[in-house]
C-alpha cells in the first residue's frame, strides 16, 4: 500500500466534484451538530469570515468552504465526519449491501455488535464482483477507502482488507477519467 487514505486524500483522489459536494453537504446536513459548530467557527477564523455569515450560508456554501479548506490538517475530523454521514445517510443501500455481503449484522448500515468477522481481502474483491452493477464504481472505491480509514483505526484489519483494492481502483478511476478527457 502505497497511498496513505486519510479523509483528505480520499475526497480529492478518489471522489469527482459532484460526488466530493455530496459529501461535505452531508456533513452540514446530517452530521453531528457540536463538530459543526466547531467547524464553523474554525472555517470563519480560516477564512477571516464573520461566524453569524457562514451560519446563514446555505448548506451548498457551506460544503463548499469546507471543500476550500480540505488540504488543512485542522479539518480532518470534520472530513472523516463527513465521509461517515454520506455514507449512512445518502449512501446507506450501498453500506447495507456490503455488510450484508460480510455477513456483519446491522440495521440499515449501523453495525449492530461489537463483535463481528472482519472481511479478508478476499471476501471484498468478493463483495465488489458481486456488486458491481449496481452501485457505481467511484461510489463504491469511497466506501472502501472510508471503510479503511474509519474501521481501520481500530482494527488495522480493516485497511488490509480494503486499502489494497482501493489502490488498483483508484488507479483504475484515475486512467478513466484521463481517457475521457482527451
Amino acid at each position: 500500500m502505497s497511498t496513505n487514505w486519510n479523509a483528505r486524500t480520499i475526497l480529492k483522489n478518489i471522489c469527482d466534484t459532484p460526488l466530493r459536494q455530496s459529501v461535505l453537504e452531508a456533513f452540514w446536513t446530517s452530521g453531528n451538530d457540536a463538530l459543526r459548530m466547531q467547524t464553523l467557527a474554525q472555517l470563519a477564523t480560516s477564512l477571516r469570515f464573520r461566524p453569524e455569515t457562514l451560519r446563514k450560508a446555505p448548506t451548498q456554501r457551506k460544503a463548499e468552504l469546507l471543500g476550500s479548506r480540505m488540504t488543512a490538517h485542522e479539518f480532518e475530523e470534520a472530513l472523516e465526519m463527513a465521509l461517515m454521514t454520506y455514507h449512512t445517510t445518502e449512501a446507506s443501500e450501498l453500506l447495507a449491501a456490503f455488510l450484508d455481503e460480510w455477513g456483519i449484522p446491522h440495521q440499515q448500515g449501523t453495525i449492530e455488535s461489537e463483535d463481528y468477522p472482519v472481511p479478508s481481502g478476499a471476501d471484498v474483491v468478493n463483495a465488489v464482483e458481486k456488486l458491481r452493477d449496481r452501485f457505481p464504481r467511484r461510489n463504491v472505491v469511497l466506501y472502501l477507502a472510508t471503510a479503511g480509514l474509519l474501521m481501520g483505526e481500530a482494527l488495522p484489519k480493516w485497511r488490509e482488507a480494503t486499502w489494497p483494492l482501493v489502490e488498483t481502483m483508484a488507479a483504475e478511476l484515475e486512467t478513466s477519467a484521463k481517457s475521457a478527457a482527451t
